[in-house]
């Protein structure tokens, strides 16, 4: 299942440069990730984004998840996006996905 990441635009700008590898560190990684399934980045009330990580390891705290920034997919229309209170941590997605995602 997928999860969201609240973060500042700051963080969310390095997790997103181009050409690079990214990773983002979790003591309680989610139990219900899987392979293939995407991290979605909420800024400032909205979700901005995702990535598709290619690593995820239970086990490692310093790099529970590694992508490649390349896989970032911003979402930019205004019908698409998604209202997201700050938090701390991650939550799992909580809409339903349209045919586009």
């Amino acid at each position: 299942m997928d999860i969201v990441i609240y973060t500042n635009p700051e963080t969310l700008l390095h997790k997103t440069m181009k050409g690079y590898h990214c990773y983002w560190s979790m003591s309680r990684p989610p139990k219900e990730f899987n392979d293939g399934d995407r991290i979605y980045f909420a800024i400032k009330g909205e979700v901005a984004g995702y990535v598709v990580p290619f690593s995820f390891d239970r086990e490692d705290n310093d790099r529970t998840f590694e992508w490649d920034t390349k896989t970032w997919e911003p979402i930019d229309v205004v019908s698409a996006w998604r209202f997201c209170k700050s938090f701390r941590g991650f939550r799992y997605r909580w809409w339903r996905l349209s045919k586009e995602d």
